[in-house]
């Protein structure tokens, strides 16, 4: 057999078998029968006699005729082959499972569609488990997925919570929301909630609704009730509410500080005060110089006058009166404005209230039992109430007389007037006008009257400068006290006034 060179070895590899080729390898004859080795002819050693070729150790490395080991050849089998596929229960998900274990892919019982509950993975990662999942129920108190509240579960909110002030808050019908119908606002003047009054809103309430006699009930600031601090119960003997006094409780007055003489301030059944056990203490005469406006205070004992101001405005033929329910002096000009004024009582300075525009009004006396202001005319003649806040005049009727002077006799409780001229002095009804004549006593100036209830007197100074006084208890008979005094108009009473 013929020998080739060493280095053109020959690698014959059959489809299902992998030989180990080095030196000494046996050669396949292709013209061979199968299954027919032909022993390498370059190979040296002896022949195997039952292959026909030299020995040889496939796989094991082992030259038998050199004595070294050498390294086997791997082949790979398959070529094509990837590994492994997924492995479901490894709690990570691969390839297309929906899930693994834990792992869900961030879906939870919401995603779902459900509103709540626990999500799982089915045991062999084919989907996802639901079965733990649930509907939440409307009205059975229990908070479940997307609902706010659920009856009386509210989640710990409160109308505070949402905003308002108090009340009672409440869940929708629907549990996906909250029912603030019953939650109230303090201080927006509604009551609403459980309020059960805000600011103002009182619904009516009253001091006689708490159980008072009198007074006037507020709501609490925080709208939570009603405060009734200023109502009163008369006969407690606490002066409360709007009491001037209640038993003993005289809250500090006194005779003297009514502006009355000495003796003991008492206090009514129905908590007013009662003087009965005062004396009646001198005030002062007030009227207005002409000659230059000057107001001018006369101690009716003494007869001394004391100059107060000037009015500052013209006065022509007007008036003076004192209001005793405000405290107040009131006056008109007569002519010069035909307007209404407050006067100052310690400068003399007179404000303008308003214009009445009636001419030759020129008598002005207050009633402090209507606290009304009223004024007669001369030229018209006529009879009116004066309106404080505008100045403006309301005919009430027309006694058909003139009335210069004019006051209130608080002892009979009566208006009388006082005709310039003719001299007639005469009551006039305060809700019609009429006339009742009292006296004629002769001739007077244009002048002013005032009633004196420490003397339960009348008292006139007119033009001429003469001062009168007119006696209720004698037929009003008039008596000449002072003349030459100059010419003065207007005249009041003010009790326990000190200029």
């Amino acid at each position: 057999m013929q020998h080739l060179p060493s280095t053109g070895m020959i690698l014959l590899c059959a489809t299902t078998f992998v030989w180990s080729c080095g030196d000494d390898t046996s050669v396949t004859d292709p013209t061979s029968a199968p299954g027919t080795t032909m022993p390498d002819p370059t190979a040296t050693g002896p022949i195997d006699p039952t292959t026909g070729g030299q020995p040889t150790s496939v796989g094991t490395g082992e030259d038998t005729t050199s004595g070294t080991t050498t390294e086997p050849m791997t082949t790979s089998l398959d070529s094509s082959s990837e590994g492994p596929g997924p492995v479901c229960g490894n709690d990570v998900i691969e390839a297309d499972e929906p899930c693994d274990g834990t792992d869900l892919g961030g879906a939870t019982c919401v995603s779902e569609g459900f509103d709540g509950g626990s999500l799982a993975c089915a045991d062999d990662c084919s989907g996802l488990d639901t079965s733990g999942c649930s509907a939440a129920v409307c009205g059975n108190a229990t908070l479940e997925g997307s609902e706010l509240c659920d009856g009386a579960e509210l989640g710990g909110a409160t109308c505070l919570s949402e905003g308002f002030d108090g009340g009672t808050l409440a869940c929708a019908n629907d549990c996906s929301s909250f029912d603030t119908d019953e939650c109230s606002t303090c201080g927006n003047v509604i009551v609403e909630g459980d309020e059960p009054c805000d600011g103002v809103a009182l619904l009516g309430e009253s001091c006689e609704d708490q159980g008072f006699d009198s007074g006037q009930i507020a709501c609490l600031p925080d709208c939570s009730g009603f405060d009734t601090t200023s109502c009163g119960m008369c006969g407690n003997g606490v002066r409360d509410g709007d009491e001037l006094c209640d038993g003993m409780d005289l809250g500090g007055e006194s005779c003297l500080s009514q502006g009355l003489g000495n003796g003991n301030l008492g206090c009514l059944a129905s908590c007013q005060y009662s003087f009965v056990g005062c004396e009646l203490a001198s005030g002062v005469l007030l009227t207005v110089r002409t000659g230059d406006g000057w107001l001018r205070a006369l101690d009716p004992f003494t007869l001394a006058f004391t100059d107060i101001g000037p009015l500052g405005v013209g006065f022509d033929f007007g008036e003076v009166a004192y209001d005793t329910t405000n405290g107040i002096l009131w006056m008109i000009d007569g002519r010069p404005l035909e307007a209404l004024y407050t006067v100052n009582m310690a400068t003399g300075a007179a404000s303008l209230v308003g214009v009445h525009g009636i001419d030759d009004l020129f008598g002005l006396a207050h009633d402090p039992t209507t606290n009304t202001l009223f004024g007669s005319g001369e030229s018209p003649t006529g009879f009116y109430s004066m309106n404080t806040m505008t100045g403006a005049a309301s005919l009430i009727g027309d006694p058909a007389m003139a009335a210069d002077g004019l006051t209130y006799d608080s002892t009979r409780d009566q208006i009388v007037a006082l005709a310039a001229g003719g001299g007639t002095m005469y009551s006039i009804d305060r809700m019609t006008g009429a006339p009742t004549v009292l006296s004629n006593a002769g001739f007077i100036d244009n002048c002013g009257l005032a009633y004196d209830p420490f003397q339960d007197l009348y008292w006139a100074i007119d033009w001429s400068g003469n001062l009168y006084t007119y006696d209720p208890n004698m037929a009003y008979t008039r008596t000449l006290v002072l003349s030459g005094l100059g010419s003065h108009d207007g005249l009041t009473y003010v009790q326990g006034f000190a200029p």
